[in-house]
């Protein structure tokens, strides 16, 4: 093996243009796969990150459904025609997620959308989270910066108007809106009809990592969330009845009941009968005190009805697969119609924007690195060709096919297992100075594939095993095709050629 190395390093030695070139070639492609994978990766983490943190969490619970379910409701042709299906059996569903030692904390929520009213005037539209407060800001306490008033407080009605949907109003309808003023929200689904409340403005809020989808989004206390949603809080199921009891209603004669109104009106021996001096007493005659009791603490009582997604946020990310096994079985262990989702399901049309840009520019690598491995097989092939001679001479003094193929193949490898340290060291660098300056997103779109205003890049494991496995398969490849052209030919031909 030293022999071939030597061989391999003597030849490419001899050749220092042809060589530069083609190693010049490869580090190119080499810096570009690793710092556009890790540029890619981090954003991909910087996604998930930023998601899971501030408003997804990692599994998203719903009941059983068809169809791309999103925390923003269906996202598909069939959105319309049916409504998000809540949760069944949500108290046990609920009691097993926070039994689950690797759960950190959950959240509950309503999805719908409503048309903002003021003055019977149509002002806007906002998506609407119904949400429980206390739990909410619980799980997601680095996301909501309150601008002006506060949440509406558990069992409280109120709505926290998103700022950007505020200013919009504002700029456009000169309006001007203020916690404690009153607007009338009004939700229309083909299943519900149209569904109207009042409700007061408890505060005005804004999202301090948001996305275009987010800015649409307002939170709306459970009631009028569910009352909006069309949401039905429970289902009965048909009773199961003795022998008696079936008897009992199976004698029963409704009409009976209102055969006589006079049952109705029964005399009463109660002395107190009304006076009308009563109404004219004196207001200033003592009155017997009435007891008075101390105002208790406000105690907070978890709300328990029917909600549309159950948040739940991991202790550790690594334990995604593990939850959605676990949840998986314990519905169908308890016949519950539910399911869970991860968070990029949740997280709806945005997170996958991101995710199909990085499928794009993982497209457009490979188309690189195949016209990369097709320029350098040519650029080799040339080079083994002019060896030809030196090739036929080697095979007519003795020397084996493998043995040649082993040399051209040992040449390959050297010259791309240099290119790629050179190229994987030359990414690292840039890496690290992309890291330190930080790379700032100029517009939405770019909030957006970095998952945040500034993407801080990182050197990824999987771009530099990829840039590894790129330089093997570049070595094997170039090198296969000009040393079968070689070794077909005749060692007399081959001396003869010039």
């Amino acid at each position: 093996m030293s022999i071939l190395l030597r061989i391999a390093w003597r030849n490419l030695r001899k050749q220092r243009t042809k060589t530069l070139i083609v190693g010049l070639i490869m580090v190119v492609g080499i810096v570009v796969l690793v710092v556009g994978n890790s540029l890619m990766d981090s954003a991909a983490a910087g996604i998930e990150k930023s998601y899971t943190r501030n408003y997804t969490g990692h599994l998203m619970i719903t009941g059983s459904h068809t169809g791309r379910l999103t925390l923003f409701g269906f996202q598909d042709l069939s959105a319309m025609e049916r409504s998000v299906p809540h949760i069944p059996d949500y108290k046990e569903v609920l009691e097993y997620v926070r039994s689950l030692p690797y759960v950190e904390s959950v959240n509950p929520q309503i999805t719908t959308a409503a048309l903002l009213t003021l003055d019977d005037e149509p002002v806007g539209v906002t998506q609407l989270f119904g949400i429980d407060p206390v739990q909410y800001q619980q799980m997601f306490p680095d996301n909501v910066e309150l601008v002006a008033g506060e949440f509406f407080r558990p069992g409280e009605q109120g709505v926290v108007l998103n700022a950007t949907i505020v200013e919009r109003m504002e700029r456009r309808q000169g309006i001007t809106l203020q916690p404690g003023d009153k607007i009338v929200l009004t939700g229309v689904s083909v299943q519900t009809g149209m569904r109207i409340r009042e409700v007061p403005i408890s505060g005005i809020f804004r999202f301090i990592h948001s996305n275009p989808q987010l800015d649409m989004v307002s939170f709306l206390d459970p009631a009028n969330a569910r009352d909006l949603a069309g949401l039905i809080v429970g289902h009965t199921d048909a009773a199961d009845l003795t022998e008696q009891e079936q008897a009992f209603l199976g004698e029963l004669d409704i009409d009976s009941i209102f055969e006589s109104l006079d049952s109705l009106f029964v005399e009463t021996a109660d002395d107190s009968a009304f006076r009308l001096e009563d109404l004219f007493s004196d207001p200033l005659e003592p009155e017997e005190p009435e007891e008075v009791f101390e105002e208790s603490p406000a105690i907070y009582e978890e709300d328990l009805g029917a909600w549309h997604f159950l948040l739940v946020r991991l202790t550790d990310e690594r334990s995604v697969e593990r939850a959605e096994t676990d949840l998986a079985a314990f519905f169908e262990e308890h016949n519950i119609p539910a399911q869970t989702s991860n968070w990029l399901q949740a997280a709806g049309a945005t997170a996958e924007l991101g995710y199909g840009i990085k499928s794009i520019f993982n497209g457009i690598v490979a188309v690189i690195a195949v016209v990369a491995v097709i320029i350098i097989m040519n650029t080799l092939v040339i080079s083994v060709t002019e060896r030809t001679a030196e090739i036929g001479t080697m095979r007519a003094i003795g020397a084996q096919k493998s043995f040649v193929w082993k040399m051209i193949l040992s040449e390959t490898l050297l010259l791309t297992g240099l290119s790629g340290a050179i190229g994987i060291a030359l990414g690292s660098i840039i890496l690290a100075v992309l890291n330190v300056m930080g790379i700032e997103a100029t517009n939405m779109f770019f909030e957006i594939l970095y998952g945040g205003k500034v993407l801080k890049p990182q050197l990824s494991l999987s771009s530099v095993l990829l840039a590894l496995g790129v330089v093997v398969v570049v070595g094997v490849v170039a090198s296969s095709y000009p040393a079968s052209i070689v070794m077909r030919m005749e060692p007399v031909k081959a001396m003869q050629s010039e």
